[in-house]
């Protein structure tokens, strides 16, 4: 065994992150059958951007395997409470999409149609039946609408738990508290891990450590191809615009989304420029990361909600009480990473999950699970290769940019 500290463990599969994302794919393991699973969290579960995410599970994308993957996902939750014997709190409250220009229209029949392959119910909404579904929604000036009843939201951090749990009643192991800080490798094949506790030896390793993912590949001399781009929400107080039945309305002309919080609404806007951090100097506490900066998102916050107040005639009226931001990690076409590193055998990512790792974490684990395992792929994941993009400097800022502007531009899929 390479590396020169003690051995402390060994497992079959190593997994590098306890978020949404990596204790999905522990539980996918063990749904299969892989039981010797060690998962390696250096802070809390949940710790990263699972706990900040707005926690939106849509259909609405632009090619199958994404929508399969959010399927999975809402078949894994129904799994999680039939095995640990509680309600995760899904709600499915639907979703309102709403275009207004020629060109979101022409991306919006293709998404519809991707629905009917996927067997996903879609209806189609003329203005004043989107506004008894949603009050305070005004879509006069739209030119399509759709409502998918199967879309909801949850909390992450309450998702990436009951992954957690059942991975443990099936067989896994997870620690907390041990910082991995090499990838170890042998006549070009992962072997293990090296932890500030020691080495672990393993068959399998997965990066799933989020916006850390890229510092994980550079142990393996790779450039994971994706950059920490800053996502954001705002969160209005509880006034009752947000009630339970409201659904998540997404408007992607104006970069929006928006959803029920505790009486009030969630409000995601993306802004024309997304920031993005050198994905090898992020902190290892992703709250120790200077992600706000009050003047310049009030500025946004004011720019948008105008540029809102025709679809959300009572916006002015809204009181907005909190900001939340956090890192996820966005690739040049906005399509995830899922696979082998080509610079080491059996040594596998997931990651670039582009802001949808909740919606998406079903597939990501099952998909991950599979190819450890041998199975056939339920889900098609060749758009998601790794390798994709051929050779590149993730902390570049060229690079940097073009994961920015997947995101600025982003419509879900």
């Amino acid at each position: 065994m390479p590396g020169d500290t003690e051995r402390i463990d060994r497992a079959q599969v190593v997994i590098i992150g306890g978020g949404v994302v990596g204790c999905s794919i522990a539980y996918h393991l063990t749904r299969l059958g892989v039981t010797d699973v060690l998962l390696l969290e250096r802070n809390e579960l949940a710790s990263g951007a699972t706990a900040r995410s707005a926690g939106c599970v849509l259909h609405v994308r632009s090619d199958l395997s994404t929508t399969q993957m959010v399927s999975r996902t809402c078949a894994a939750m129904a799994e999680l409470e039939e095995l640990l014997g509680e309600s995760l709190d899904f709600r499915q409250v639907g979703c309102i999409r709403a275009v207004f220009s020629e060109e979101r229209e022409h991306e919006f029949v293709g998404m519809v149609r991707v629905l009917a392959e996927a067997g996903i119910p879609a209806e189609s909404l003329d203005p004043p039946a989107a506004r008894e579904i949603c009050p305070w929604l005004e879509l006069k000036a739209s030119r399509r609408i759709i409502y998918v009843s199967a879309d909801g939201y949850i909390d992450g951090a309450r998702l990436n738990a009951a992954y957690a749990r059942a991975a443990r009643m099936l067989g896994a192991r997870i620690r907390r508290g041990v910082s991995v800080s090499a990838i170890l490798s042998e006549s070009g094949r992962a072997v293990g891990v090296r932890t500030d506790q020691g080495t672990v030896e393993a068959d399998w390793v997965v990066d799933a450590a989020g916006a850390w993912g890229v510092e994980v590949a550079s142990w393996a001399g790779w450039g994971l191809p994706a950059a920490s781009t800053r996502s954001h929400y705002w969160i209005t107080a509880p006034d009752g615009s947000g009630s339970e039945t409201c659904p998540v309305v997404q408007l992607p002309d104006m970069r929006t989304y928006l959803r029920p919080e505790v009486g009030g609404l969630l409000i995601g806007m993306q802004e024309p420029r997304s920031l993005t951090y050198d994905p090898l100097q992020i902190t290892s506490d992703m709250a120790e990361m200077p992600l706000s900066n009050h003047t310049d998102d009030l500025d946004l916050l004011l720019e948008q909600s105008g540029a809102l107040r025709t679809v959300v005639p009572t916006i002015d009226s809204w009181r907005f009480a909190h900001h939340i931001a956090g890192l996820s990690t966005y690739t040049p076409d906005g399509k995830f990473l899922i696979g082998p590193v080509p610079s080491l055998s059996n040594f596998l990512v997931a990651g670039g999950c582009c802001g949808s790792g909740v919606a998406a974490s079903g597939g990501f684990g099952l998909s991950i699970a599979e190819l450890i395992n041998g199975s056939p792929m339920t889900i098609d994941i060749e758009r998601y290769r790794p390798d994709r993009f051929g050779d590149v400097d993730p902390s570049s800022q060229d690079f940097r940019d073009r994961c920015a502007a997947a995101r600025s531009s982003k419509s879900r899929g």
